[in-house]
């Protein structure tokens, strides 16, 4: 069991697409925070508060899941945070969250989004086949950049995370598992068979790769082959693929790592699953059905305790576990990182429409809706003595207002800051101002409530201290935001005030509709490669044989009649495509002129 003074965190990271710069941010800040505080405990400073906090847990939905794949790497090196001191410099590129989530693929040459408007990945298929809207193939390369070569530093030291930390990225599986329940009835037992699709790929750190039978993936970085980062990388690909837009990504596992894990198999008799060879599935974007895993989160945090309690031979309380939630007692706790927490806002009241072009893809969004909504979980979050939650989202003033985009990359569902760089730099900022916002004034517990392990970190400790935002009352910081810098006789201190960070101004950021026009050429180009080789591809084995001898029979014609027929439809569908290309890229453009546009992120330059 963990010491009495450390409080131990899970981070749950929600979906976001581009937006993942915004919580790569926040992770930035939050990693510059932890190390200075270690440091001063290290240096034995005066004035700084004793407790520990340890990272136990790392879950992710989408591009929340990719970083955390990514953190899972970064913390095991020494890099740079990013400011804007030094955010337009080479150094930026060593950090591995600023690189993986600003700078992606894009060069001097090609930007992001004349990137993912190339045709080469249909091109270049053997089958010309069509993966996804866009070329994603830059997430192979971004994740396959700073994965791959990932190793650990011996020098770096971060005891506020877990030796045995946990990574667990979810996914939306387009196979599924099939598990079957039996039920005795009065014919006798009869068997009611079901798939499921909500996925998951669990991996833990380990220092010899050793697999424990717990269903959790051995994950070593040890040296540059590592055990198991390519299965990592395929996680993160495959948790990020946003569906339609994004391509698919096949995953292959041991079935151990599914039939041992028992967050999807609750009891081996039920699932079933060939354990001859890997399971090999097509998944996409973890968040279609669970964007938010905060609920996973809690029960690994929750089982860790109690295996904690039954290496000490506590069955009994292991048996009576539970999480302690009053800012009294609690011990464990979850920060959430939502880049868009509100930004769909509520159902708007409009009238019902019921014919079917309305009726679908209402449809398709309430079925999402509906798989994301955790009733429990709501409960939890509203219940103001519940401190085992806490949310990082993202917040923006302007002239002492709050602004109701704070995000730059938060348009097109996401997809905005594919667009331009500049608006990935002022959410990766933005997210390291929050998260400083977020530490000093917010993750705190009042010092009235006497919790048993920040009244001892805090013992003769004044400073950090934070006043109640409303009336009497002081708050104690679970992880105090403080600096260590070198004095020139080379000893250390703290700087009396940690500086603001200022981030970059919203309105510096916009993206002019010469920029865009300039785009629609590739849109056109994009669209046609997607439209001439949209049905291209086939099940193996089944070529070009005929579903049923009847049909194939009744369908029947002529050699010149299919002479005929072919040469007519090719004529029109070249016509049709060279219409349809050109529709496309117009309502694309004019659909990103008026998100832009509301988001007050549109130069006119015309």
């Amino acid at each position: 069991m963990t010491e009495p003074k450390t409080i131990r965190i899970g981070i749950c990271m929600a979906g976001a697409v581009s937006a993942g710069a915004y919580t790569a941010g926040v992770i930035d800040y939050l990693l510059e925070s932890l190390d200075h505080w270690q440091k001063a405990k290290d240096l034995n400073l005066p004035g700084v508060p004793r407790h520990n906090v340890i990272i136990e847990v790392l879950t992710g939905a989408s591009a929340g899941g990719m970083t955390a794949a990514i953190s899972s790497c970064a913390f095991q090196q020494r890099f740079p945070p990013v400011t804007t001191a030094n955010y337009q410099s080479s150094e930026a590129a060593s950090n591995p969250l600023f690189d993986a989530w600003v700078n992606l693929t894009e060069n001097e040459y090609q930007n992001m989004m004349e990137q993912m408007l190339d045709t080469e990945d249909i091109i270049r298929h053997p089958g010309h086949e069509v993966k996804s809207l866009f070329d994603s193939g830059f997430i192979e390369k971004v994740a396959s950049r700073l994965i791959d070569p990932a190793v650990k530093d011996p020098q770096v030291d971060r005891p506020y995370v877990a030796s045995d930390l946990e990574i667990l990225t979810t996914q939306t599986n387009l196979r599924g598992y099939n598990y079957e329940l039996r039920f005795k009835t009065a014919l006798g037992e009869s068997v009611h068979r079901m798939t499921r699709h909500q996925d998951l790929a669990h991996f833990k750190l380990s220092e010899d790769g050793h697999y424990e039978g717990n269903g959790m993936i051995p994950l070593s970085f040890n040296s540059i082959e590592g055990v198991n980062k390519e299965l990592l990388i395929d996680a993160a690909i495959a948790t990020g693929a946003f569906p339609v837009g994004l391509s698919p990504r096949k995953l292959s596992r041991s079935p151990r790592y599914v039939l041992d894990n028992l967050f999807l198999n609750t009891g081996k008799e039920h699932l079933k699953l060939e354990t001859e060879h890997d399971y090999t599935c097509v998944n996409v974007d973890g968040g279609v059905i669970n964007n938010e895993p905060f609920g996973l989160t809690d029960q690994i945090l929750i089982r860790r305790a109690k295996d904690c309690l039954l290496a000490e031979g506590k069955k009994m309380e292991a048996r009576n576990y539970e999480l302690k939630r009053s800012a009294s007692s609690f011990d464990t706790t979850l920060i959430m990182i939502d880049p868009f927490p509100s930004d769909q806002g509520m159902v708007e009241e409009n009238e019902p429409m019921d014919a079917i072009k309305f009726a679908v893809p209402e449809l398709v969004n309430a079925m999402r809706q509906q798989l994301m909504f955790k009733e429990e979980e709501l409960v939890k979050a509203y219940d103001e003595e519940n401190y085992t939650r806490f949310m990082v989202l993202p917040v923006r003033y302007q002239n002492h207002e709050k602004q109701s985009f704070p995000l730059a990359c938060g348009g097109l569902g996401g997809f905005a800051g594919f667009f331009k760089k500049e608006f990935r730099e002022h959410d990766f900022l933005l997210g390291r101002r929050n998260c400083q916002l977020f530490l000093q004034k917010y993750f705190s517990v009042p010092l009235e409530k006497n919790n048993p392990i920040l009244m001892a970190g805090y013992r003769d400790v004044e400073r950090f201290r934070i006043p109640a935002h409303e009336g009497p009352g002081v708050f104690l910081p679970i992880i105090p935001d403080l600096r260590v810098v070198e004095n020139p006789d080379g000893t250390s201190r703290l700087l009396e005030q940690v500086p603001e960070e200022t981030g970059i101004a919203y309105d510096s950021v916009k993206m002019s509709v010469r920029e865009l026009r300039e785009l629609e050429d590739k849109l056109q180009d994009r669209f046609e490669a997607v439209l001439e080789n949209i049905m291209n591809g086939e099940r193996h084995g089944q070529g070009d044989k005929a579903p049923s001898q009847i049909i194939g029979r009744l369908r029947q014609k002529s050699l010149l009649k299919k002479i005929l027929l072919r040469v007519a439809s090719r004529v029109g569908r070249r016509v049709g495509i060279a219409q349809a290309k050109k529709l496309m890229a117009t309502k694309f453009l004019d659909a990103v002129i008026i998100e832009l546009e509301k988001r007050h992120l549109l130069l006119d330059d015309l």
